[in-house]
């Protein structure tokens, strides 16, 4: 059980803790480190995110529970919108577990957990049938999709992590940016296809990604024939040095006869 609060008093939140056995306090407001620090209970403290947050102040936050990152309200306080914010705001590390909030619902709740990987979702109204009111099978779909996760069955074979998205003739494309570092091609193979189950359209940045150009190609051909099979639509993003190292690979003897 987490209780919320934003701005009240250490005696306030302690009068709650005498009738209410509390599990974790979730803290939206301005409340300091050190405030945070006497409260006696773990704290998740929240961060209103939007145009012009300053993520460095994370980082004066190591003692808490937990960082959730919220969308911020006009008032620059978080929580209680609906809407969500530019995931691409979100700090590039963190070092203590995070939830992420803020408009999730069935329609974006894939991407957030493919690409960003937080560690716990703070849903509310995106899985409401009115205000305040829970809808049952919005709250069963969601949980099918986060039962997935929660058995790290997404994206385990293929190393790497999200990247902005890649506007693809007018529409962003989810972008993920694959290590250079590589697993075995069946255990790849099958990383994709659990980020094709989530995604029908998709950028793999293969920039990091070093060695042949001719053994490129052939698996680049093999993941495109794959994401085709699914009716999915793949695209990749290649280094420059690669892409002339396969072109020159792929016209051989020609080129030497142009040489």
């Amino acid at each position: 059980m987490v209780g919320v609060f934003m701005d009240q008093t250490k005696e306030e939140i302690e009068h709650v803790l005498q009738k209410v056995p509390l599990d974790a306090i979730q803290l939206h407001g301005l409340e300091t480190p050190e405030f945070c620090a006497r409260l006696g209970r773990p704290v998740w403290k929240v961060f209103s995110v939007g145009q012009g947050w300053d993520p460095a102040i994370v980082r004066a936050y190591s003692a808490v529970a937990v960082h959730l990152y919220d969308t911020a309200s006009s008032t620059g306080k978080s929580g209680g919108t609906g809407k969500t914010f530019d995931w691409s705001l979100l700090p590039s590390r963190s070092s203590l577990p995070w939830y992420l909030a803020g408009g999730l619902s069935l329609e974006n709740i894939p991407n957030a957990i493919t690409l960003h990987r937080p560690d716990g979702l703070d849903l509310n109204s995106g899985v409401e049938s009115a205000p305040g009111i829970k809808d049952p099978a919005k709250l069963e779909a969601v949980m099918d999709i986060i039962s997935v996760w929660r058995t790290q069955a997404v994206v385990v074979g293929l190393p790497g992590r999200p990247e902005e998205g890649w506007s693809v003739g007018g529409e962003m494309w989810p972008c993920w940016k694959v290590a250079a570092t590589r697993e075995s091609p069946e255990t790849e193979i099958r990383g994709l296809l659990d980020l094709l189950e989530i995604h029908e359209h998709l950028v793999l940045d293969l920039s990091a990604r070093k060695g042949d150009a001719q053994q490129m190609g052939i698996e680049v051909m093999h993941w495109q024939m794959i994401a085709r099979e699914k009716g999915r639509h793949l695209k990749f993003k290649l280094s420059e040095e690669m892409v002339e190292a396969m072109v020159r690979s792929s016209l051989g003897g020609l080129l030497e006869l142009i040489d």
